[in-house]
């Protein structure tokens, strides 16, 4: 893995390169928790993208001085294409981005902005073939990249977002699955959509989310202002998966993804859809209090319904201010939304672990 960018011998010394040049108009946007190695190879894929045009703001996030000297380092090289900056303390995925989407959107020099994980590598045509999606007239404005898994470069991590009866969104596994729209570990939007998105309803990504599930939110708050996600299926990126959070099995993951959706669905679903899929969602929270019951892990899952009851109040207020601004009707949604109950596979290996839990 190597700390600096490749050298092209087309290049003079000093020179800008083509894809880097002041006159960008794509802003990437990449956070660093504690994974500076990761972050460095990230950036050195990045530097053999040879257009369009784009800028890279990297962000840590209270990593601490190991990471920050390590990342000052490299953008110290790479003042030309790389903007750094340290904050004092991890706000999570939604603080950091909101405090770049400050500083950038306004700025109106960015037409589009890609969210790129620090655990990614991408192939050099990625973001050309993602921005060729983008469709305004259409309102075709996010678009989200063919990931697939770093170790195994022919699995898929996503193809973007599928969101299920149950209540419950995930990693889009088919293009014949419903796309609501870009998971965040690779997402573009323009910066018309985020900002109308500020506009209507007073955020980008939710803070009271820190991470996970933050994207799909993100994405029904678009939807219902009448934007749509395209996908883009030879822009190859490559993803190792829940690095900084300690693995997808982690309690961490465990309550920021379940409290997480169930404040999606206060926030943007309508009525209609909770009440007609109340049985699917009762079913999957009982399945998960019986399969964390079985693991013992009660403590956590108790945690995460509880904090779930004391942000009700807040996510309903703001459930008010989202039907206000909806510009299509809800029954407009339903071709976005899957018939299935949750991903096949997730359903199969949970009742594996759960059979193999039981004595």
């Amino acid at each position: 893995m190597s700390s600096e960018c490749p050298e092209n011998p087309e290049r003079h010394p000093g020179s800008i390169p083509p894809a880097l040049h002041p006159s960008s108009t794509i802003a990437i946007l990449i956070v660093n928790y504690r994974r500076a190695a990761d972050t460095l190879e990230c950036l050195a894929s990045l530097a053999q993208v040879n257009s369009p045009p784009f800028r890279v703001f990297l962000a840590d996030n209270g990593s601490g001085p190991e990471d920050v000297a390590t990342l000052t380092e490299y953008a110290n090289q790479h003042p030309e294409w790389l903007r750094f900056v340290a904050y004092p303390d991890n706000t999570g995925f939604t603080g950091a981005h909101n405090r770049l989407f400050a500083e950038i959107i306004p700025m109106e020099r960015y037409r589009h902005v890609l969210l790129l994980n620090n655990d990614t590598v991408v192939e050099p045509d990625f973001l050309t073939r993602m921005l060729a999606r983008i469709d305004p007239a259409r309102r075709i404005e996010m678009v989200a990249a063919r990931v697939m898994q770093y170790a195994d470069r022919e699995r898929v991590d996503n193809l973007g977002i599928t969101f299920y009866k149950c209540g419950l969104a995930s990693n889009r596994k088919s293009p014949d699955d419903p796309l609501l729209g870009p998971s965040g570990n690779c997402a573009l939007y323009t910066v018309e959509l985020l900002r109308q998105v500020r506009v209507a309803t007073g955020e980008y990504f939710d803070d009271r989310f820190f991470c996970y599930a933050e994207d799909t939110d993100l994405c029904w708050r678009a939807v219902w202002l009448g934007y749509r996600a395209a996908y883009a299926e030879d822009a190859r990126v490559y993803h190792k998966g829940s690095v900084a959070s300690g693995g997808p099995n982690s309690d961490f993951v465990l309550y920021h993804g379940i409290r997480n959706s169930l404040f999606v669905l206060v926030k943007n679903l309508p009525t209609r859809y909770l009440l007609r899929n109340l049985f699917w969602m009762l079913v999957l929270h009982a399945a998960i209090l019986l399969r964390y019951a079985v693991k013992g892990k009660l403590r956590i899952v108790y945690r995460l319904y509880r904090d779930f009851l004391r942000g009700l109040s807040a996510m309903r207020r703001k459930r008010g201010s989202i039907e206000k601004q909806r510009r299509i009707p809800s029954n407009a949604i339903k071709p976005l939304i899957s018939n299935m109950f949750y991903e096949r596979d997730y359903v199969l290996n949970a009742l594996r672990d759960l059979f193999m839990k039981i004595p």
